[in-house]
Parts: C-alpha cells; structure tokens; sequence
C-alpha cells in the first residue's frame, strides 16, 4: 500500500445524503477536513 501522507489528495467526486455531487475542486482555497472510514457489513 502506498500512503500519500503529505501529498495533494487525488481529484475525486461524491455525493451527499441529497444527491448532490461535491468534487474535490470546488472547495479549493478553502478548509477542508476529509474523514474516511471503513464501513463493514
């Protein structure tokens, strides 16, 4: 596995509990805290 610790995040898109799709790009600039967890079911 490769850990990108200090590096720039890779451009990605999701979306919301509403259907709106948020990308990487367009919170440039500001603050952003991305929190990833692994859901198991």
């Amino acid at each position: 596995m490769s850990y990108r610790v200090g590096k720039p995040a890779v451009p990605f898109a999701l979306p919301d509990q509403e259907g709106r799709v948020h990308r990487l790009e367009d919170y440039a600039g500001h603050w952003l805290l991305m929190v990833f967890h692994r859901h198991l079911m």
